[in-house]
């Protein structure tokens, strides 16, 4: 008779737990952040290979940077790395100081990088108001 009642309610409690809705995040499940309105989508750009390098920096590195004049007047913010079919770097998304939502694409060509902290720069031979009289780049 005990055994039959711990099988019966062993089956209750299988039955009450299999029936239960899972809910939308598992605690496994990493936290979603969304991305911040000003940071470009990534929709039809190739994915950056973890290695990849450009300037002497990764692109992670390239990504945390600040585009600055060779003065160090600040320029913008790199907000992504421009990658091509091959996931190779061939430039940055920068959004210019002031612009408010609006990003331009940088050539890698004539950029150069210099510490700054613990963090890095990337110097561009150019103005404020040439960064943004460049064409906008949008993703």
């Amino acid at each position: 008779m005990m055994r039959s009642l711990l099988i019966a309610a062993s089956g209750a409690a299988l039955l009450v737990a299999c029936s239960q809705q899972p809910s939308s995040k598992t605690e496994t499940e990493p936290a979603r952040s969304e991305a911040p309105a000003s940071m470009p989508s990534p929709v039809a750009t190739p994915a950056t290979p973890a290695g990849a390098m450009a300037l002497g920096l990764t692109a992670a590195q390239l990504e945390e940077a600040d585009l600055v004049s060779p003065t160090g007047a600040d320029l913008g913010d790199v907000q992504r790395v421009d990658v091509d079919g091959a996931g190779v770097i061939t430039g940055l998304i920068i959004e210019p100081t002031g612009a408010g939502e609006r990003w331009v694409r940088l050539s890698l060509d004539g950029l150069k990088t210099k510490a700054d902290g613990d963090g890095h720069d990337i110097v561009a031979d150019m103005t404020l108001e040439q960064l943004k009289a460049m064409p906008a780049w949008t993703p």
